[in-house]
C-alpha cells in the first residue's frame, strides 16, 4: 500500500514539473510528456488492477488539466463550444497503452530494463497517435505532415531517454516499502563450493 501512495505520488508531481517543461523548438516543437513516461514506467512495476486504477487517475487529471473545448467560426454564433477529444478519452487511450506494457513486466521483474525502456517510448508515441487519429476522426479529414510524424517520434524519444531514471527510482522504493517488485523465482542462483547465494 505504500509503494501504490509512493507512486501516486510521483504521478502527483510529475503533473506538477510537466507545467514548467518547455517545448524544444530545436526538436520539431516536442516536449518531454513527463506524466504520461512516468504513467507506463508506474505501469510496468505495478500489477494490472493497479496499473487500471493508476490510468483512471492520471486519465481524468490530464483530461481536467488540458481538456479545453473549441468554438468553431459556424458556430460562434450560437456560442456553442465542442471539444476536439471527449472527456475522460484519455482514461481509455492510457488504459489501452498500459495494458500493451503489461506485456513487458515479466522482463522488468527479472531486472531486464532493455525493452521496457524502449516500450515507454513507444507508448507514449502511441497514446499520441490516438489522440491524433480521435481529432482527426472529429475533424473528418487526415493530413500527416512530416512534421508532425517527427514531433511524435522525438516525444517518444525523449520518454525513452529519461525512463531508465524513473524505473531506477521506483526499484528504490520498492526495495525501501519492501514491494516486491522482482518475482522471487526469477531471481539468480548462484552456487560456490555447494553454498547457494
Amino acid at each position: 500500500m505504500r509503494f501504490f501512495l509512493l507512486t501516486l505520488s510521483i504521478l502527483l508531481g510529475a503533473f506538477f514539473l510537466q507545467e514548467f517543461i518547455p517545448v524544444f523548438d530545436w526538436a520539431y516543437s516536442s516536449r518531454l510528456l513527463l506524466v504520461h513516461t512516468a504513467f507506463f514506467a508506474i505501469a510496468i512495476a505495478v500489477p494490472f488492477p493497479a496499473m487500471l486504477l493508476l490510468a483512471l487517475i492520471t486519465g481524468f487529471i490530464w483530461d481536467a488539466r488540458y481538456h479545453v473545448p473549441v468554438v468553431f467560426p459556424e458556430a460562434a454564433a450560437d456560442s456553442l463550444a465542442q471539444a476536439e477529444l471527449p472527456f475522460g478519452l484519455t482514461i481509455f487511450f492510457l488504459g489501452i497503452t498500459g495494458a500493451l506494457i503489461q506485456g513487458v513486466r515479466p522482463l522488468f521483474r527479472r531486472g531486464r530494463w532493455e525493452l521496457p525502456v524502449f516500450m515507454i517510448g513507444l507508448c507514449t508515441t502511441i497514446s499520441l497517435v490516438l489522440e491524433y487519429l480521435a481529432i482527426s476522426f472529429h475533424r473528418g479529414g487526415l493530413e500527416l505532415p512530416p512534421e508532425l510524424v517527427w514531433k511524435l517520434v522525438m516525444t517518444g524519444l525523449f520518454s525513452a531517454l529519461i525512463s531508465p531514471f524513473l524505473l531506477l527510482l521506483l526499484t528504490r522504493l520498492a526495495d525501501r516499502t519492501r514491494f516486491n517488485i522482482r518475482s522471487e523465482d526469477q531471481k539468480r542462483k548462484h552456487s560456490y563450493d555447494g553454498d547457494t547465494i
